[in-house]
Formats: structure tokens, C-alpha cells, sequence
């Protein structure tokens, strides 16, 4: 049977015709004059992205003068990402856009990776959040989006599982990082629930042996203590204590949430060792701080050109926080006073440990 379709006419006086066509040409006029308005409505599948051309602007994006603005912005993404972008809320990307190192071409990227790996919706900005927290290979570096697949498939099997928390997340990120690699990754076909049991088993296998190594303490293990130019001393507002062994390091690494066990070789290395320390304020642990012994160079001065200097290589806050420019500064003159305190006669070590 043929379709019938209904039509109906609307007669209008001459008072009503001036009036219907003036909002007409107006609204017309709005939208042929505005090329936002391909962005901010429902070409964008009801989503209001103005946000996303003040990103770019602000950003100062070099875009096709050819364009309008708005069709110049749609056309850094591939139409797949650019379906995500408008499926997504912006909330789901605030971890990129308020990271000053971060930039559009990062939002770019990111947005390209998710469709690359399945994701039709960008995933919960909290995972996003601590993924670039945890990108940070030292405090002053700049950090990246999660591009790497065992990122992408953590991120598929918690949006998969659904209410994940970030303390969780992180579980199964360490264990990723420090168990996975060598022994094959984990795939989409897992479930959360699974890797999440996975993780936790060997968290609590790691604990298990610094509890043993704990309750064993005897004088030989007191001597793998590695050496440290100074004890525990106020600094500026804050007590400082130098983390002295593997123990020390695990017990700070699960009270700042970081990883901090796994970089124990670091110490023990016998050129440019690395020295932990914990940051304390009002008693309550605030910081974990590194130095690093430079090798001696030949531009260096005085004791320095002879034994190498110290210097801070990384500050964090808990969860790998990155710490303020005031604490940064306060810690770099700490750094500059241990190294004067290392060079100070009877500080040195002995020949069987490296300094």
C-alpha cells in the first residue's frame, strides 16, 4: 500500500506574515553567521561543544583559514574520534584540558587512541586523570596521555566492569607495570574481576615477604642499609628521614600509594645511585623525595669535581602528585645541603659500598 502523507496548510493574515518572516530571516541569519552552530548543537548529537572551540583558541590551534572555525576544529579528528568527542561529555576530558603541559594535539591523540581500541564513549575522567598523573617519569617531565595498549585494555575492562574505583585502578596498573611485561600482557578477553584477583594476589605476596623480612631482622641485614651522608633532621617546617633500606621503601610506597619498592635497585647502582627520602610534615608523611649523584665533570668545582654531586631527581605527594614550585624550591636547597654534608670528613662510605 502506497504511503499517504497529510499536509496542512496555515493561512495567515497579513498582521501575522511580517512577523513570522522576520523571525525566520533572524534565525537564519544566526545560523548561516555563526559557524558554531554546527558545533554546539544537534549536529553534535545535542551536545553543547563551545567548550571545545574555547580549548583551541586558547590553545592558539592553527587551523584552516579556509573554514569556518568551527568545520576548521571538526577536521582534526578523524570522523571516529570526532563521534566520540560529541557521544562524550566534556567532563570526560577536564584532565586534559586543565594540565597546562598538556595541549589540544593531546586531546587529539587520546581521542584517536580510544576508537583505535573500541571505545565508542570516552571513559571516566578519574582513570583518565590518574593515567596521566602516573605518566610523570619525574616531576619536572612532561607527561603524556595513555596511548600504550595495557593502558587502553585496562581502561576497556574497567569501563566494560563499570563502577571502578581509582584505588583499584591503580592496584592493577602497578602489577601491570611490574609483573605483566614479563610474562605477557593482559587482553580484552579478561575480566576485571579476574585481573583485579590477579593483582591483589601479588600484592599480597610482595607484602608477605617484607613481613618476613621484617620479622627476621638481624644484624646482617642491618648492614644492606645503604649509606646516607645524614640521619633524620628538621628542614624548614618539615622532618626529613632518609629511607634506608627495601623495607622502608615498601612501607613509604603503601602509605603514598605509589611505586616506590620497585625503583629500590636504583640504590644500590654503583655509578649516579639514587637516594630516597620521606617528607614529613606535622608527623604525617607528605612527600617522598630523591636525590641523584651526578658524576664528577669536568665543569664542576671544589670536592664536587672530585666526588660528583647531589641534586634533587624527583619530588612527589602521594598517588605521584605533582608538588608546588614552593616545595619544589625548599627541597632542591635540601638537595644542595646534603651534598655539602657528604663531602664533610667521616661522611663518606666505605670502599664496599658505593656512594
Amino acid at each position: 500500500m502506497a504511503a499517504v502523507f497529510k499536509t496542512t496548510s496555515v493561512v495567515l493574515s497579513r498582521a501575522e506574515q511580517p512577523a513570522i518572516v522576520s523571525r525566520f530571516l533572524s534565525t537564519s541569519k544566526r545560523f548561516f553567521l555563526n559557524p558554531a552552530s554546527s558545533v554546539t548543537s544537534s549536529a553534535a548529537a545535542g551536545k553543547d561543544l563551545r567548550w571545545l572551540l574555547c580549548y583551541a583558541r586558547h590553545g592558539q590551534v592553527k587551523l584552516d583559514v579556509h573554514q569556518s572555525e568551527a568545520n576548521a576544529v571538526k577536521d582534526c579528528f578523524t570522523q571516529a574520534a570526532w563521534r566520540l568527542v560529541c557521544r562524550s561529555d566534556r567532563v570526560c576530558f577536564s584532565p586534559i584540558l586543565r594540565n597546562r603541559h598538556l595541549s589540544f594535539d593531546s586531546l587529539v591523540c587520546y581521542t584517536q587512541t580510544l576508537v583505535e581500541n573500541g571505545f565508542q564513549v570516552a571513559p571516566h575522567p578519574e582513570l583518565l586523570d590518574y593515567l596521566i598523573q602516573s605518566s610523570y617519569y619525574f616531576f619536572d617531565r612532561m607527561p603524556n596521555v595513555p596511548d600504550t595498549q595495557d593502558e587502553m585494555t585496562l581502561l576497556r575492562l574497567a569501563t566494560r566492569h563499570g563502577a571502578v574505583s581509582q584505588k583499584d585502578f591503580q592496584r592493577v596498573h602497578q602489577w601491570v607495570l611490574w609483573v605483566v611485561p614479563s610474562r605477557g600482557s593482559v587482553t580484552t578477553r579478561m575480566t576485571w574481576s579476574a585481573v583485579l584477583r590477579r593483582a591483589n594476589d601479588w600484592h599480597l605476596r610482595q607484602q608477605l615477604v617484607v613481613e618476613h623480612a621484617k620479622a627476621n631482622d638481624n644484624l646482617a641485614e642491618a648492614q644492606q642499609d645503604w649509606h646516607f651522608a645524614c640521619g633524620a633532621l628538621p628542614w624548614r617546617g618539615y622532618a626529613i628521614s632518609p629511607l634506608a633500606n627495601d623495607i622502608d621503601l615498601w612501607d613509604e610506597g603503601q602509605a603514598m600509594s605509589c611505586c616506590l619498592y620497585r625503583l629500590r635497585d636504583l640504590c644500590q647502582k654503583a655509578k649516579e645511585p639514587s637516594r630516597f627520602f620521606s617528607v614529613k610534615k606535622n608527623g604525617r608523611r607528605y612527600a617522598t623525595l630523591e636525590l641523584v649523584r651526578d658524576l664528577p665533570r669536568a665543569h664542576m668545582h671544589g670536592p664536587d669535581r672530585i666526588h660528583g654531586r647531589w641534586r634533587l631527581q624527583d619530588l612527589r605527594l602521594s598517588h605521584n602528585r605533582q608538588p608546588s614550585e614552593e616545595l619544589v624550591k625548599m627541597l632542591t636547597d635540601f638537595g644542595w645541603h646534603y651534598n655539602i654534608l657528604s663531602q664533610r670528613p667521616g661522611r663518606a662510605p666505605t670502599t664496599a659500598r658505593p656512594y
